[in-house]
Formats: C-alpha cells, sequence, structure tokens
C-alpha cells in the first residue's frame, strides 16, 4: 500500500492517461485548436480562465506544481479504492481493487501483485549492495582496532610483570589466600584461649577442664578428703589441742596450699597459651596487611589489563560477525531472495460486488432496532420513579393498604367526592379497601384514630385521598373529623365549603378565634370539617405549637376518626412535624410519578422524627398506560401560594397569641369546653 509502489503501478499500466482511473482527464482542454480554426485565430477563453493562467504561468514553477498536484491526485485515488486483508490464520494476502471497468481493476491487481515482488527483490538487492560495501569498511576498521588493542595488552602486561590473573597461577594472591585461612584460624584460636582465661581470671578455675582432668588435683583433693573425714570424727572426742588433731590439720592446711599452687600453674599455663595466640593473631594481620596492599597493587593494575583483555576479546567478536556476516551476503546475492509466491492472478469479475441492497437493509433494520431497544433502556434507567407496586413494599419496608385506579374525566369531576357521588365506582371500591386495610392494620384494643395523609411530591392525589377516607370512614358510621393542614396551598374548602365565621385552622392556632367557631358539620352523616383558614407566613411555627398538640389529643377523645390533610414532605417540615403528633402516617404514591431518592428521604425523615408510618396507597394506577410525567416542583411555583388573605391581622394576632400564653399557664384544657360546644 506504499505510495512508490502505487506509482510504478500507475506508471506501467499508463493509468494516468486512462480516464476511467484519471479525473483529471476530463478538465484537460488543448491549448491550440489549429485544425478546426480556418482563420488562424487562438481559441476564446474566459475571463477569469485568462486571468488564472496568467497568474500560472507568471508562477516560476507552475508546471512542476501541476504535476505534483496530479501525482497526488493519482495515488489518492489508488489508495483510496486498494484493499489488502489477511486470510485469517493463514500467510497468505488478498488484494482488492475497485474500479467501474472490470478488466482495469483486475489488470491493477495482477500489476500490484508483479511489481511488489519485483520491488522487493530490487530492494532486497539494492540492500545486499549497500550492506556488503558498509561491511567492507567496517571490516577494515574492526581489523585495525583489534591489532591496535592486542599490542596496547601486550605492551602492558609487560611493563606490569602480569603474567596471569587466576589465583592459581598468581603467587600474591595464592599467599593472599593462604594468609587469610591462617588468620582466621588464629582469630578462632584465639577467641578460645581468650574465653578460657577470662573464665579462670574470674575465679571460676576450678571448673575449668585442665583442673578437672588434672590427676594430681584429683589425687590431692582426695588426700583432702581423706584427712577432713579423719578429722571431723576426732573433733567430737578430742579438742583441737590434741596431737593428732593437730597434725591433721597441718595436713589438709599442706594439701590445700599444694593444690592452690597446682590450680596457679594450670592459671599461667592458659595465659601463656592466650599471649601466644594474641600474638600469632597480630603477626598473621601484619602479614595480611602487607599481602593486601601488594594485592591491591596488582588489583589497579588489574583492572587496567582486564579493561584492555575485555576490549580486545570485543574487537574480536566484532570482527569475526563482521567476516561472518559478509560471507553469507555474498552467498546469498545469487541465490533466489524473494519470498512471495501468487497464489491466484485476479480475473475480471462478472458482476459488481456494491453495494449491497439486501445487506444495507439489513443492516439497517438491525441497527434501527438496537438503537430503539438501547434508547428504550436508557430511558428507562435514566427514570429515577417508582415503576411497579413491589418496589413500596419490598425495596421501601412500607406495607401497601389499597390501589386507586386512574378515574375517567367524568368521575375526575366528582373526584374529591366520589365515595358518596358514586358509591360502585372502582375508585369508591378502591378507598373502603384501603379503609378496612388500615382498620386491620392495628391491634383491635388499640386501634389508630388520627391519621396524617400526605406524599413526598404534589399533585399526587393526597387531598383526594384524605376527602374520600373521611367520606368512606363516615359512611360506615364513625365520627369522622376531616382537617386541611395544607396551609400553604389549601384546596378543600372548595369542595366542602368553608364555615359561616370564614375562619378556619391558621386563625385558631394563632388565636384569633376558638375551636367552635371553626369547625363545620358537613352534608355527610357523622362527618365534620376544619377548613384550612387564611394562608399564614409560618405554617411549621403553628403546627409546632403545644395548643395543636392539645387540640387533637383531645379531639382523639371526643372522635372516632380523624383525617388530617398535610402538604408534601417535599421541602416542607410540616408533615414532620405532624406526623409526630398523630397516630398514623399514611403516604400517598403514584407509579411513574413518586421518585425513589425521595420516598427513601420520606421515609428516613418520618424515622428520625419517631413517627408511625402505617403504609402507603397508590394512586392513578394506569392498567393500560401507568407513565406519566409531572414535575411537583411545579406545584409551589406560583407567587400568590404565599400571599396571605386581605383580613389577616398580624396586630391581632399577636396580641391573641400573648392572652392564649397568660390564659394557658392558669388553665391547662382552656379548649377542652369550646371543642366540645363545636362538637355538640
Amino acid at each position: 500500500k506504499s505510495p512508490t509502489l502505487a506509482s510504478r503501478v500507475i506508471h506501467k499500466l499508463g493509468l494516468d492517461q486512462n480516464p476511467l482511473f484519471n479525473p483529471l482527464l476530463e478538465d484537460r482542454k488543448p491549448s491550440e485548436d489549429k485544425g478546426n480554426n480556418e482563420a488562424g485565430e487562438k481559441p476564446k477563453e474566459s475571463t477569469w480562465r485568462g486571468l488564472l493562467k496568467v497568474f500560472r504561468l507568471s508562477h516560476r514553477h507552475s508546471g512542476e506544481l501541476a504535476n505534483l498536484k496530479e501525482e497526488d491526485v493519482l495515488l489518492k485515488t489508488f489508495a483510496v479504492n486498494l484493499k489488502v486483508s489477511m486470510e485469517r490464520d493463514t500467510t497468505v494476502i488478498k488484494v482488492n481493487f475497485t474500479n467501474p471497468d472490470p478488466f482495469l481493476a483486475s489488470d491493477i491487481v495482477n500489476a500490484v501483485l508483479t511489481e511488489f515482488i519485483d520491488w522487493q527483490m530490487d530492494q532486497k538487492i539494492q540492500a545486499a549492495a549497500v550492506a556488503r560495501e558498509q561491511l567492507e569498511k567496517q571490516i577494515e576498521r574492526a581489523r585495525i582496532k583489534l591489532e591496535k588493542a592486542e599490542t596496547q595488552l601486550h605492551e602492558f602486561a609487560k611493563k606490569a610483570g602480569i603474567v596471569s590473573l587466576d589465583s592459581k597461577l598468581n603467587l600474591v594472591y595464592r599467599q593472599l589466600e593462604e594468609i587469610n585461612s591462617a588468620l582466621a584460624e588464629a582469630q578462632a584460636e584465639r577467641l578460645s584461649a581468650e574465653a578460657k582465661y577470662e573464665q579462670a581470671k574470674n575465679g571460676d578455675i576450678e571448673s575449668l577442664p585442665e583442673v578437672l582432668n588434672s590427676p594430681l588435683i584429683q589425687q590431692l583433693r582426695q588426700s583432702l578428703v581423706e584427712a577432713t573425714s579423719e578429722y571431723e570424727k576426732l573433733v567430737p572426742i578430742y579438742k583441737p589441742e590434741y596431737p593428732r588433731l593437730k597434725i591433721l590439720a597441718a595436713k589438709m592446711e599442706d594439701i590445700k596450699r599444694k593444690i592452690a599452687l597446682e590450680e596457679r600453674r594450670i592459671l599461667n599455663g592458659i595465659k601463656n597459651t592466650y599471649v601466644r595466640a594474641v600474638e600469632k593473631e597480630r603477626r598473621l594481620q601484619e602479614a595480611a596487611q602487607k599481602k593486601k596492599k601488594e594485592a591491591l597493587a596488582l588489583n589497579e593494575k588489574a583492572t587496567q589489563y582486564k579493561i584492555l583483555e575485555r576490549e580486545v576479546a570485543t574487537s574480536k567478536q566484532i570482527y569475526q560477525s563482521l567476516l561472518e556476516r559478509a560471507k553469507e551476503i555474498e552467498a546469498n546475492v545469487g541465490a533466489e531472495i524473494s519470498n512471495i509466491q501468487i497464489v491466484d492472478r485476479a480475473k475480471p469479475p462478472i458482476a459488481p460486488y456494491k453495494p449491497k441492497i439486501k445487506l444495507n437493509l439489513l443492516l439497517a433494520i438491525v441497527l434501527g432496532l438496537f438503537l430503539g431497544v438501547g434508547g428504550a433502556f436508557l430511558l428507562e434507567y435514566l427514570d429515577n420513579t417508582i415503576k411497579r407496586i413491589e418496589e413500596i413494599t419490598d425495596r421501601f419496608g412500607i406495607p401497601l393498604f389499597g390501589v386507586l385506579p386512574l378515574v375517567d374525566d367524568e368521575e375526575a369531576e366528582i373526584l374529591d367526592t366520589i365515595v358518596t357521588s358514586k358509591t360502585k365506582s372502582g375508585f369508591a371500591e378502591a378507598i373502603r379497601t384501603a379503609c378496612v386495610s388500615l382498620e386491620l392494620s392495628a391491634p383491635f384494643e388499640s386501634p389508630p384514630k388520627c391519621f396524617l395523609v400526605t406524599s413526598t411530591g404534589a399533585a399526587e392525589g393526597k387531598s383526594t385521598v384524605s376527602s374520600n377516607l373521611a367520606l368512606a370512614f363516615a359512611s360506615m358510621g364513625k365520627k369522622t373529623l376531616l382537617i386541611d393542614c395544607d396551609l400553604r396551598k389549601p384546596r378543600l374548602h372548595k369542595v366542602y365549603g368553608n364555615n359561616k365565621s370564614g375562619k378556619g385552622l391558621s386563625n385558631y392556632l394563632s388565636g384569633g378565634c376558638s375551636f367552635d367557631t371553626i369547625v363545620a358539620k358537613t352534608s355527610t352523616a357523622n362527618l365534620y370539617f376544619v377548613p384550612a383558614g387564611p394562608i399564614p407566613p409560618n405554617p411549621t411555627e403553628l403546627f409546632a405549637s403545644l395548643r395543636m398538640k392539645k387540640t387533637l389529643d383531645k379531639l382523639k377523645q371526643i372522635f372516632d376518626c380523624i383525617v388530617v390533610d398535610s402538604p408534601p414532605a417535599a421541602g416542607f417540615a410540616d408533615a414532620l412535624v405532624l406526623g409526630n403528633m398523630v397516630d398514623g402516617v399514611i403516604l400517598v404514591a403514584s407509579l411513574g410519578e413518586t421518585h425513589r431518592d425521595a420516598l427513601r428521604v420520606f421515609r428516613r425523615s418520618m424515622l428520625n422524627v419517631k413517627a408511625h408510618l402505617l403504609g402507603c396507597i397508590v394512586n392513578k394506577m394506569q392498567f393500560s398506560q401507568r407513565y406519566g410525567g409531572y414535575s411537583y416542583y411545579k406545584y409551589y411555583r406560583y407567587s400568590y401560594y404565599y400571599q396571605p388573605y386581605a383580613y389577616y391581622d398580624k396586630e391581632l394576632v399577636d396580641k391573641n397569641l400573648e392572652e392564649e400564653e397568660s390564659y394557658n399557664a392558669s388553665n391547662d384544657y382552656s379548649d377542652e369546653q369550646d371543642i366540645k360546644k363545636a362538637v355538640n
């Protein structure tokens, strides 16, 4: 695929003059057309062509640049249409060339093969000639360098007096080895004598082997034992002045003196041995130092000798290698130097090989299918919402109370009161099922009375579920209270209406009214409703007040069931504060809308505030198409969301709060009569 080989093929086949190969031939026009011009006038040219021609002629190398440009185009055309591939697990190369003319394509392939073999042979012959010439120069330089190195080695050895560096043939090295061996033995002998002498000098002479094995000392000690034994027998009978005892005492002293003399003699012998060993070691060390100096001096000379010797060996090896290489080149020049064989020559193809329409269509179908499936999996992976009901129960461990279906447009208009408006609808039945599951989720002796209904985000149907749960409990004959605690965007007052006073929970918690003025009986039997009231600037602080907790505790004693509708848990602490006051929390989730991370944070937050998470109700279940998108942050984007009503008087609220604090200090049950009055 090299440009050199391509250029050889182009010139061999004359491809530069073939219009099927050279696209520049179509642009070429004769500079003169005298045969067709009877008047002998020059052919006319357009203005821009004339200017371009003048510019090119004015250029010094215009002809050379044109030739180079044409050659570059030809080489690029050749390289684009030529394809070379290796057959797998073989040494066969397959060559293809693309051209509209099948005969020209086959001729080009055959020419490529032939020219490649010829080009390789030419390259090898040329390389062999160049290599032989270079080797001859290198051999001559190597011969001169080898002779010079041998001469330097001989002169240095003669001057330094070095016969050989082998320790067996060199006297200095052999003597140094012998002295080192003798010195090692002398050091070991000196250490042994020194240890024995130190032991004897420190008073432990009696345990020395020389003392223990001395026959004279053993005999003297035996005599001492006998005399001592006889002396001890006579002492109890006679006095010390007894002649026999005196003789025995004198004998024992004489024996002890002889033993001491013998031990001192042995000690002197050990000392003399130690002194001789020290002296021997000192003399050997002096001899070793002397021989070491001689060896070091010899090593200094030997270093240079080894350098010269190694240089001689290297030069000799290089010289021999160059001679062998030169002989190999001479032997291979006349032999066959090409290892390439043409297996099959190219033949003109019968039919075109591209484009392959069927294959292209098949590849497009397969590729489109893979891209579509991959895109679907990618979208599924990026979607972080709850897809299956099992995720809520198995993954997050939240019990399931019921599944509420997605209603049609007709039922959507009465969805907030569908339990009583359309009792036989699927949504109403699902609400009643959730109520039964809620009652059975706790022991019969202590069923939960106060429920908080919330969700992780907005538009998941918590207010609708709260309203229908309250209606369902009231239909069961339970005295039920529905409290709208969504003080951020209340909605239940649109379903059940405000009370006569127009006030709500926010007025009561801020001390603006009593409880009997905010509670109202609805048109449904056993159902009471407390609206949210004006939107305050601090809902969380109102819910966290002691008044809210005491009110809920008193309401639990009066009502059988209390349903509390709260704001979403995403971004607000209202649900967390209320969750700690009620008996249980019910989560409303929607498949395709509730996010896993939001659900995980919600569950952890409820555990942190020690709220009792009873379970979950899945809303807007789609059996045919379950997925839908809604950004729950849109629920809180409106500017009017936090605007209080016009009649909200802050000064009156602060005054009522002060009166409430002073009143509660004297009476802890100040609101009990108001609550009972409101219920009656």
